[in-house]
């Protein structure tokens, strides 16, 4: 495995310049192990995409040992230092030098005995080691090798091997160079894997002043007495796992420390005040650290800060009156807390505008109260480069009477503070290259002399979500993010934005932009990723020049008036493509085949137009696809079952096409459809049973885990996407895809057979429509296993039975249709089933609220079972004595007319009559009416 060491520039305390006094030449001998040197290695050429070698030093840099021969003096070769007064070579840096090799611990190069800097940083130099009695002399070190060899290295200085993340160090090897190296001055190993636990009290040479260990895997807490260290200056501990409170500072003791770094780590509670006397820090990185609680009264021990940042922690309450006097101050950044004092610019004592030598200000998404007028807080701070007050909770004034603002200007944020005009004062900041006036109060046109706004400096713009109705013309050749989404304006595509040859994001969205997009947009086809305009009012064809556009990985053209057929160059940009969405436009044809190369494609809508044909069956290349919306088009065929091998497929709604036949499932064991959340069949011509083997597939339906604290989406492109389906009877849009939401509708199909119980163990589903099919038989009880569901419809189908009492214990259930069935019997009672008035329509056996039909009482109805059975009065006796009585009826009948009426007879209608009123009498003291 190939590594590239890691490269940085060292403050040599010799001269670095290869010329020297002439009567000084380099040793024969020492020039001698330097070619032999040179002998062990090859040149290469820099094989990696982004390098810092190509950054500082220009792609056409050569390898640097190309001007070592014998024929001249060793110390004019590249890379080479020698002292002026004796020629030893005391020097090599071959940083960056096209090497590759593997330098062996009996190297001639380690044979220099003067030597006292050497760096080998960025080259391939694979397996290489120190040897272990390498020179004595040597004080900086900079070889992307870490090992015990560097223990033996009794003159030390400077240890650099920053950023070097293959790199990995002992722990034993830190703390022996902690506490042993004596002359050690700078230990900069950020980067360099050590994953250990610092100890609880740390053991440091009086020597060293600067410690950087960051993102080296460091984990538990911080050393007791690590900030009570009386030589260290600069302590940087950013990026790794420490935990725990901040130790103490001992307040008897002056502390040098000047430079201390702890952000991105996970210390907690408010631990803020114990490193409030370490009062001659001039840099102090606090971002993201977890610290809670209100800002201690001790910051105003800070009087020599330049640099503080406080950024992305859970900081609350106001800044400290007392902190405002801290004039040395230039960079301040708060932002990402839940601040929410009151800062007015006009107070003496809660008021930036005190930090006089201020360049960088950031407050922003924060909850903080008060108005700041710009233009006098322009004037109070001249030296003021950067300002970011978007989301902070303040209010932004502009009377447009400003008298100073700094021309160096840069970096202006003022996002969502009830901004209602452009200030200005932007007329004279001629270097602003980012402006963000987004989510304000800023209606009416855009002025004219915006377009001069940062004098063709300016390349990020953000206006949208205000109320604009007009662009001037403007020439900002080097714009790299354009927003203008969400505003009032009219008229053609603005023919400026093709000169923007290095634009990366564009968004004109939801505006009433007209005309035809200009060819002229391909112009920009080198740098264009990102693309909007959907919701305006553009027709024409679909735009060729946008199939030039050959790094774009999001294109959004939907809810226009786009026509024609979706042309075949689209195949040009699908390699690099991740969302494509073109529906509600009037495109008509078929879809075009040229999804060979989609790897990276995650979401596809041509949804809402006129499309015609099958599903193109290179979508199955598309390995990487989670949304696929073909819904209202003309659409025929089968269904594509192939889709099923899609491994990320989330979405797919084929909606009201006309789609027809069977969809057949595969014939052998394997598993499709496993990430299935939501599927839109509805309103096509599909028939034969529900396709038990797919819905027994969908794993991604059941057992759901929910995100109470914080919404999550499908894809990072989801946020961007919208679909739209039934739920509860309506038609609604979701604009955002929550994981969360399951949906199957498969309604308005010719769908017969039973409900498989297989639809029970989709535990997580939200919304399941069977309605307008033939589905026969009963529903399955099981369906009370869907815990989540809140819309449940099976209206219009031959369903029968009862309803299972396991639909009552829905809690979540918000509608319910099962009406235009053959339901029958009791609607289960004590829920909220009772209060879907227009749910049970249709069903003329059912009874029993919310129906008007009310039921037979249960008991009523078993009492008189009961007694015909005990009695054995059953309806099979009774239809046989019905033949018998009609037979014996006739002959008795016959008799008696013919002999008149015998006493035995009369006799027999007493006895008769005697029974019947016995039995009457009885059945009144056992019936238990209402």
């Amino acid at each position: 495995m190939h590594l590239f060491f890691s490269f940085f520039f060292f403050l040599i305390p010799v001269s670095s310049s290869s010329s020297f006094n002439d009567t000084h030449k380099c040793s024969p001998q020492q020039a001698l192990d330097l070619l032999l040197f040179k002998q062990n290695l090859s040149p290469i050429k820099f094989s990696y995409d982004y390098t810092q070698c190509e950054y500082w030093l220009g792609s056409d840099y050569y390898p640097i040992m190309m001007n070592w021969n014998k024929n001249t003096d060793c110390c004019k070769w590249n890379g080479v230092t020698c002292n002026h007064f004796t020629g030893d070579v005391i020097g090599v840096d071959l940083s960056c030098g096209m090497l590759q090799g593997t330098i062996h611990p009996n190297s001639t190069l380690f044979r220099l005995p003067h030597l006292q800097t050497l760096n080998l940083a960025f080259n391939d130099l694979t397996d290489s080691q120190l040897p272990h009695d390498f020179s004595n002399s040597l004080t900086h070190l900079n070889a992307g090798q870490i090992s015990r060899e560097i223990l033996v290295l009794p003159r030390l200085v400077s240890l650099d091997v920053s950023y070097n993340y293959r790199l990995q160090m002992q722990p034993y090897v830190l703390m022996s160079l902690l506490r042993n190296s004596t002359h050690l001055r700078e230990l900069l190993i950020p980067g360099v894997q050590i994953r250990c636990v610092l100890p609880t009290y740390l053991n440091i040479s009086s020597s060293l002043r600067s410690l950087h260990l960051s993102y080296t895997g460091l984990k538990g807490k911080l050393s007791n007495n690590i900030f009570n260290l009386r030589y260290l200056e600069e302590l940087e501990l950013s990026g790794n796992y420490l935990i725990g409170p901040l130790p103490k500072v001992n307040t008897s003791t002056n502390i040098p420390l000047k430079c201390l770094d702890l952000s991105f780590n996970n210390f907690s509670g408010e631990t803020l005040d114990s490193i409030g006397h370490l009062t001659s820090l001039n840099y102090l990185d606090l971002s993201s650290c977890g610290l809670v609680g209100p800002l201690p009264k001790s910051l105003v021990n800070f009087r020599h800060l330049r640099t503080f940042d406080l950024s992305l922690n859970m900081f609350s309450g106001g800044l400290p009156s007392d902190f405002f006097g801290c004039r040395s101050l230039k960079i301040l950044s708060h932002e990402n807390n839940q601040s929410d004092g009151e800062i007015n610019q006009g107070s003496t004592t809660t008021s930036c505008v005190q930090f006089i030598n201020l360049t960088h200000l950031d407050l922003s998404w924060n909850n903080f109260t008060g108005v700041w007028d710009f233009d006098a807080l322009l004037s109070n701070l001249p030296n003021l480069q950067s300002l970011d007050l978007s989301y902070s909770g303040l209010s932004v004034v502009s009377n447009n009477s400003f008298s100073y603002a700094n021309p160096d200007f840069l970096i202006l944020g003022l996002a969502s503070c009830k901004l209602n005009m452009f200030p200005e004062s932007l007329q004279v900041m001629k270097n602003l290259t980012f402006l963000d006036l987004s989510n304000n109060d800023i209606h009416g046109p855009i002025p004219d002399w915006a377009g001069e706004i940062g004098a063709n400096r300016l390349y990020y713009l953000n206006l949208s979500h205000n109320s604009i109705s007009g662009l001037p013309q403007f020439q900002w050749d080097v714009m790299e993010d354009l927003y203008l989404q969400s505003n009032q304006i009219q008229g053609a595509f603005p023919p400026s934005i093709c000169n923007m040859r290095n634009l990366y994001d564009l968004d004109i969205s939801n505006n009433s932009f007209s005309g035809v997009i200009p060819k002229c947009l391909g112009n920009i086809n080198s740098s264009l990723e990102y693309l909007n305009v959907k919701s305006n009012q553009i027709e024409g064809s679909f735009p060729s020049s946008i199939c030039n556009l050959r790094h774009l990985y999001f294109l959004d053209m939907s809810n226009n008036s786009f026509d024609g057929v979706i042309p075949q160059c689209l195949g040009n940009i699908i390699p690099s493509l991740s969302m494509v969405d073109i529906g509600n436009n009037h495109f008509h044809g078929s879809i075009p085949d040229v999804y060979k190369d989609c790897e990276q494609l995650e979401g596809l809508n041509f949804n809402g137009n006129q499309l015609k044909g099958k599903v193109p069956s290179s979508l199955s290349n598309c390995q990487s696809l989670i949304v696929l919306d073909l819904g209202n088009n003309r659409l025929n065929g089968k269904f594509p079952g192939w889709l099923g091998d899609l491994p990320k497929l989330q979405v797919l709604i084929l909606k009201s096409n006309k789609l027809h036949g069977v969809i057949e499932t595969f014939s052998t064991n394997r598993s499709v459809f496993l990430s299935m959340r939501v599927l839109d069949l509805s309103h096509n011509r599909f028939v034969g049973h529900l396709p038990r083997k797919y819905l027994q597939n969908f794993s991604a339906m059941k057992n759901v885990v929910k995100n109470s604290t914080k919404p999550k989406y499908l894809s990072a492109y989801a946020k961007y996407y919208s679909i739209t389906t039934t739920v509860k009877g309506v038609e609604q849009e979701f604009p955002q895809i929550l994981v969360d939401y399951i949906i199957i509708d498969i309604s308005n199909n010719k769908f017969e057979g039973e409900i498989p119980d297989v639809i029970g163990s989709l535990s997580s589903l939200i919304v399941l429509d069977l309605s307008h099919n033939h589905l026969i038989g009963q529903i399955p009880s099981v369906l009370g296993n869907l815990s989540e569901i809140e819309s449940l419809d099976r209206s219009w189908n031959q369903l029968t039975g009862e309803i299972p009492q396991s639909l009552a214990d829905l809690t979540f259930l918000g509608y319910l249709n099962l009406s235009e069935n053959h339901l029958k019997g009791r609607i289960p009672e004590g829920t909220q089933l009772s209060t879907f008035e227009t749910s049970f329509g249709g069903n003329s056996e059912l009874c029993g609220r919310p129906l008007p039909k009310k039921c037979g009482h249960p008991l009523e109805t078993q009492l008189k079972v009961d007694e015909d059975i005990e009695s054995g009065f059953t309806w099979r006796v009774v239809m046989m004595g019905y033949g018998c009585g009609t037979i014996l009826g006739l002959v008795m009948g016959y008799v008696i007319l013919s002999t008149g009426q015998p006493k035995w007879f009369n006799a027999i209608v007493d006895a008769a009559e005697h029974i019947i009123h016995t039995r009457k009498n009885t059945r009144r003291y056992v019936y238990i009416g209402k």
